[in-house]
């Protein structure tokens, strides 16, 4: 990181890059205004920072020639390794939203397989350094487009299960490139449909049953030429019982991975928040697709998959017995409880110095969970859980 310079900011104009302390923790997003000028200086004094080697997303630059003024370039690179996770975070929902603006606007100049690989890799590699700060980080998220998240929490939830399974680096590599990619041909559509709030015409359910195809189409037309990483795009819409799409294929024509992606698929897509509804409580989804496990999916795979993520993932907000809130920091490991810290008391107060909680005693046992978007106060010093050590 570099520390930013006074001529760099200006009032009232939109932040061109995302604003660190020098930890590497968030203070301000990308395009965020400052208006005030002594929120200006308060901030310089402290000190602000901007990533200067993130992955593909911050490495966009104009063209030279004149035809291309608009145009940008993509140049892979790795993410620090020593930027605590939660913050990695960002920096990969950035560069996917990106990418998705560049296809869109057919200005990718890049390979488009090298691109996402990349990203995946730092996706894997992320899961290795600290899984239960990276699904906080996507559980939380409530910045970046529907389509971002639910792609990035699937593939994190895809890598740690496919560690779980002890299947190789190659082919988990190709299962977090699907994941990546699965709805790529759904770009041009994706913000109306997640606007939408009345059911899908018969254009759109066919664009829907089309779109794991014409995903992968795209994909070999921008030079991805990686067999397994096609197939499990192309299939993971498919279901065991061959009601899924686009083919109806069942059973063992199913690859493994396609059915680990539908898991993954599916759970992200209904704990993340759209525009028009809310995202389901973790367990709420789990539960949705553990009943469905005779039929939809591979049973053997969901309990590998729940087992991995558990019913209260990182990031998820509990009330206790006592009335205080907390949250719940990383999943249990076997035989132990979940650690929780206790952020508000029972009369509502916010905990200044944030206390650790014993799930298996009486007045700290979980009674309810909520939803973040009931405490959004308690972003910010959730935050420190998952960036400080």
């Amino acid at each position: 990181m570099r520390r930013v310079l006074l001529s760099e900011l200006l009032l009232d104009k939109p932040l061109p890059w995302s604003l660190y302390d020098e930890h590497g923790n968030l203070l301000l997003r990308e395009g965020y205004v400052i208006s005030i000028p002594r929120h200006l200086d308060s901030l310089l004094k402290r000190g602000a920072y901007i990533q200067t080697a993130p992955i593909a997303s911050a490495f966009i630059e104009p063209q030279s020639n004149t035809r291309a003024q608009t145009q940008f370039a993509f140049r892979a690179s790795s993410l620090p390794s020593v930027q605590p996770v939660f913050g990695r975070a960002e920096a990969l929902a950035q560069t996917l939203k990106r990418l998705h603006q560049h296809l869109q606007a057919q200005t990718l100049q890049a390979a488009l397989r090298d691109i996402v690989r990349s990203l995946a890799h730092s996706v894997m590699q992320a899961c290795a350094d600290d899984a239960d700060a990276l699904l906080a980080a996507f559980h939380l998220d409530r910045q970046s487009p529907y389509i971002v998240i639910q792609q990035l929490l699937g593939c994190a939830l895809t890598e740690i299960a496919a560690r779980e399974m002890g299947l190789d680096a190659p082919t988990r590599l190709s299962l977090a490139c699907a994941s990546l990619t699965r709805d790529i041909a759904l770009l041009p559509w994706q913000a109306q449909l997640d606007m939408q709030t009345h059911r899908l015409d018969a254009n759109q359910n066919a664009l829907i049953r089309v779109h794991p195809i014409r995903s992968a189409e795209i994909l070999q037309e921008n030079g991805v030429d990686d067999p397994l990483w096609l197939e499990l795009v192309r299939q993971h819409h498919e279901r065991l019982d061959g009601t899924g799409y686009p083919h109806g294929i069942s059973g063992d024509a199913m690859l493994p991975g396609a059915r680990l992606l539908a898991i993954a698929d599916s759970y992200a897509a209904m704990v993340t928040p759209r525009p028009n509804r809310e995202g389901r409580l973790p367990k709420d989804a789990l539960k949705a697709l553990y009943l469905q496990r005779a039929s939809l999916y591979d049973e053997a795979l969901l309990r590998l998959s729940v087992g991995a993520l558990t019913t209260l993932p990182p990031g998820t907000m509990v009330r206790l017995a006592n009335d205080e809130l907390a949250v719940v920091r990383a999943r249990p490991k076997k035989g132990e409880p979940v650690e929780l810290w206790a952020l508000y008391s029972q009369n509502g107060m916010p905990i200044m110095t944030p206390q650790r909680r014993d799930a298996s005693t009486p007045a700290h046992a979980i009674t309810d969970v909520l939803r973040i978007e009931d405490c959004r106060s308690a972003a910010l010093v959730m935050k420190r859980f998952w960036t400080h050590s």
